[in-house]
């Protein structure tokens, strides 16, 4: 993919010397299952945006225990702490399968926003789309039984259970594996079976 047809077709951006200066600062990474980004405490000193993958984002509770915070998986996610810039990162983010991302230096991106007011507004936007994500994840972890939660999360992030991973998944929702086993186990059950279309059928008397 080239970077300026990304930033067009994900972001919007139609501006053509605002598209060649943000191809000219940027490049492409392909980031390996496994690896860590960025830790928690560091400053990101790269924007990264998500064009194909999975990235979760996770800090360590009073125990020593791993939360899972947030995922990035749909195109143009900022794979970024919170998406604020110049700010020490409040958790780790690793990629959970091999991914490629757009890589902005954030000193670039900081002079871009200043000089381009449709930049910003993309960026404004990111931020508001951060803030939603994260209240209505924290209400449906608070208000919800664990069987809506499953239903939640299935329903506002499709196909993602099934790349994140049963255990990061069920740490995003506040219980653990076996519990979200469980739940999936009886939601597999309770659906109808499918009609044989091979099977005869009775004729109605």
């Amino acid at each position: 993919m080239l970077l300026r047809d990304f930033y067009r077709n994900v972001y919007h951006l139609e501006g053509a010397q605002l598209l060649s200066e943000l191809e000219a600062a940027s490049s492409l990474r392909v980031i390996r299952r496994g690896e860590v980004v960025l830790r928690e405490g560091e400053t990101q000193k790269d924007a990264l945006l998500l064009i194909e993958g999975v990235f979760r984002g996770y800090f360590y509770d009073e125990e020593g225990r791993e939360v899972t915070e947030c995922f990035a998986y749909e195109i143009g996610s900022p794979v970024m702490s919170r998406v604020q810039l110049g700010m020490p990162s409040n958790i780790t983010l690793a990629a959970l399968g091999d991914s490629l991302c757009a890589v902005l230096p954030v000193e670039s991106l900081q002079r871009l926003i200043a000089a381009y007011p449709e930049l910003a507004e993309v960026y404004r936007g990111l931020l508001l789309e951060s803030a939603r994500y994260h209240w209505n994840a924290k209400a449906a972890v608070y208000k919800y039984s664990a069987r809506e939660r499953v239903e939640w999360f299935r329903k506002t992030y499709p196909g993602l259970l099934e790349l994140a991973g049963g255990k990061y998944v069920a740490s995003f929702l506040n219980m653990t594996p076996v519990t979200l086993s469980r739940i999936r186990s009886e939601a597999r059950e309770e659906q109808p079976a499918p009609e044989n279309p091979g099977a005869p059928r009775r004729e109605k008397e």
